[in-house]
C-alpha cells in the first residue's frame, strides 16, 4: 500500500515530476487514491476524512494486484458489486475514472448508468467534485459529458472518457471500445437497470490482445433478472461483492434501524436498500412468477372447492381502455375464485355500461359494480348511473387517491394490487399466458418516504410494454375489502339506482 502523501502545491515543483508521480500509480489504484486527494488535509472538504471504505480499499487493491500480475501483457477485469444505499459508489466510480485516465497515456472509456438524469446529476456530478479535489486537475478537462486530456486537440481525441447514455437503439457506442495494447475502462453504475443488449454489445468489444481491460459494473441489487442478476448469483471468471450499508461508516445508521424496525430484517426493502441482497420479488416482478403459477394450478386441478368461494359475495370490476390496441376487460371474482376474464375492443362508455348490465341479468347475485373512473372511465361511470334498470351497488374508483395503508402504499393502485398480491396465495385464476405476464411483469419502486409505488400504464406503453389492463382488472375486485363500512346510499335517477359512496375512514 502506498504511503499517504498530502497533495499540496509544494510536493510537486515541476510537472516532470507530477507526470512521473501519475506515472508511478499506473498499476497501483489504491495508491493514486491515497496519494492524489487532499485526505486529511485542513481547510479541505476531507479535513476529517481519512480515506477510502474498506470495501473499496479491498477492490482498488485487487485491481491493483490484477494489474500487477499481468507484466504488461494486458487482463481483462471484471467485478460486480451489490449493495444497500449510501455506501459511496459514485465515488468510486470518479476515483477510478480520474485514475484511469490520469496514470495511463491514451486511456479511452465509457460510463454509463440506469438513467441520463442518473447519469448527468450523480454520477457525473460526483466526478465534479473530486476532479475539483485532485492533486493534477489541471492536466485535464472535464465538461458536461466527458473527461479529456487538457491543452492537446488530438490527443483529446483519443485520451478520454465519455458519459453515455444507453439506449438499445443506438448501442454502438459500446461497440467500439478498442484500444489495443493500451488502457479501456467501461463503467455501469446502477447496472442493475441496465438491458442485456448493452452488455452483449460491450462484452463483444472487449477483445483488443495485451490491452488493460477493465469492466466494473455497480447497483443495488433491485431486479431478480437480467445480466446483472446473473451476474452476481452465478458469477463466473470475475469477482462478485455484496456491500451492506451498515458496514460503511458514514451511512444514516438510524434511518437503517427505523427501516430494520418498520419493514423486518428479513423483507425484501431491507435486503435492497440495506443489505445489498437481492429481493425474493425484484421490482421488475412485483408479483413473482411462482405464485402466479402456483394460482394457475388451482384452476386447472380444480383445487378451489364450492365451499371455499360459494359464501363470498360476487364482485365485478371493469377496467376500460384508455389507447387504442389495448382491451376494456371485465372481471367477476368470488372469494378464492375468478369465474372469468372478459376482454374487449373497440368499446365506448355507453357501449362498455350496456355490456355490463347484459353480464349482471346473465350472472345473478353481484354485488357490486367496481371500476376505474379515470379518463374514458368517466363516460363509463355516466353511462352506468343512467341505465335505467341497474340495481346494484356502483364504486367509482380513483387510482391515484390515496391508499388507506399511506405508509406502506403510494396510492391505491398500488394498495390493490399488494391485496392481490396476498390473494394469489390461496387464490385461483383462469389459466391464461397474458394474465401471467401481466401480472409478474409491472415494475415497482419506492417514493420519497418509501411506500411502494407501481409502474403507471403510460410508462409501461411508453417502454413498449402490454398494458396490464387483465391485471388491473382483478386488481380492482379488492377494493371492496378496502372499504370501511361506512356506506351511505346517494339516490340518483332513477330512484331504483344505487351508488355506493364510501370514505376510507
Amino acid at each position: 500500500m502506498a504511503a499517504l502523501k498530502p497533495a499540496k502545491k509544494s510536493a510537486h515543483p515541476s510537472l516532470v515530476e507530477l507526470l512521473a508521480d501519475l506515472a508511478s500509480f499506473a498499476s497501483d489504484p489504491l495508491g493514486f487514491v491515497l496519494w492524489a486527494f487532499p485526505w486529511g488535509v485542513e481547510g479541505t472538504s476531507l479535513e476529517k476524512e481519512a480515506g477510502p471504505e474498506p470495501w473499496q480499499r479491498e477492490q482498488l487493491e485487487r485491481i491493483g494486484m490484477q494489474l500487477q500480475n499481468a507484466n504488461g501483457e494486458g487482463v481483462i477485469i471484471q467485478e460486480d458489486t451489490a449493495s444497500g444505499h449510501g455506501i459511496g459508489k459514485s465515488a468510486m466510480v470518479s476515483w477510478l475514472i480520474l485514475w484511469a485516465i490520469s496514470t495511463f497515456e491514451d486511456t479511452r472509456g465509457v460510463v454509463t448508468a440506469n438513467t441520463d438524469m442518473q447519469l448527468r446529476t450523480k454520477t457525473w456530478a460526483e466526478l465534479g467534485k473530486w476532479h475539483q479535489l485532485f492533486v493534477a486537475k489541471s492536466l485535464f478537462t472535464l465538461t458536461a459529458t466527458s473527461i479529456y486530456v487538457a491543452d492537446d486537440e488530438d490527443k483529446a481525441k483519443t485520451w478520454r472518457i465519455d458519459q453515455i447514455p444507453w439506449t438499445k437503439e443506438k448501442s454502438e457506442a459500446f461497440a467500439g471500445l478498442h484500444n489495443k495494447g493500451k488502457r479501456i475502462l467501461v463503467l455501469f453504475d446502477e447496472a442493475a437497470a441496465i438491458d442485456d443488449l448493452i452488455y452483449e454489445v460491450t462484452e463483444g468489444a472487449l477483445t483488443d490482445a495485451k490491452t488493460e481491460i477493465l469492466w466494473l459494473r455497480y447497483g443495488n441489487p433491485t431486479r431478480t433478472a437480467g445480466r446483472f442478476f446473473k451476474n452476481c448469483t452465478r458469477p463466473l471468471h470475475y469477482v462478485f461483492r455484496r456491500v451492506d450499508s451498515r458496514d460503511v461508516s458514514f451511512t444514516n445508521k438510524k434511518q437503517i434501524a427505523d427501516w430494520v424496525e418498520e419493514y423486518g430484517e428479513d423483507s425484501d426493502f431491507v435486503r435492497v436498500r440495506v443489505k445489498g441482497m437481492f429481493p425474493r420479488a425484484g421490482y421488475s416482478n412485483f408479483i413473482p412468477p411462482d405464485l402466479v403459477l402456483a394460482a394457475r394450478e388451482r384452476t386447472r386441478k380444480e383445487k378451489v372447492t364450492q365451499a371455499m368461494y360459494y359464501a363470498y359475495p360476487k364482485v365485478l370490476a371493469i377496467d376500460p381502455a384508455r389507447f387504442g390496441d389495448d382491451f376494456s376487460v371485465i372481471t367477476l371474482r368470488q372469494g378464492l375464485k375468478v369465474h372469468w376474464q372478459l376482454s374487449m375492443s373497440g368499446f365506448d362508455g355507453p357501449d362498455l355500461a350496456g355490456r355490463t348490465f347484459e353480464l349482471t341479468r346473465q350472472y345473478q347475485g353481484i354485488s357490486c359494480i367496481v371500476y376505474d373512473a379515470i379518463g374514458v372511465g368517466a363516460d363509463l361511470d355516466s353511462a352506468l348511473k343512467r341505465l335505467p334498470r341497474l340495481a346494484i351497488p356502483l364504486i367509482p374508483v380513483m387510482w391515484g387517491q390515496p391508499a388507506k395503508d399511506e405508509k406502506q402504499y403510494f396510492n391505491q393502485r398500488a394498495e390493490c394490487w399488494g391485496k392481490m398480491k396476498e390473494w394469489l396465495v390461496t387464490g385461483a385464476i383462469p389459466d391464461d399466458d397474458d394474465l401471467d405476464l401481466q401480472l409478474t411483469s409491472i415494475d415497482y419502486g419506492y417514493d420519497a418516504r418509501f411506500r411502494i409505488q407501481l409502474q403507471s400504464k403510460k410508462d409501461i406503453k411508453k417502454n413498449g410494454g402490454k398494458s396490464p389492463d387483465k391485471a388491473d382488472s382483478l386488481a380492482l375486485t379488492f377494493v371492496p375489502e378496502l372499504i370501511d363500512r361506512k356506506i351511505t346510499v346517494a339516490k340518483v335517477r332513477p330512484v331504483s339506482r344505487r351508488t355506493v359512496v364510501w370514505s376510507r375512514g
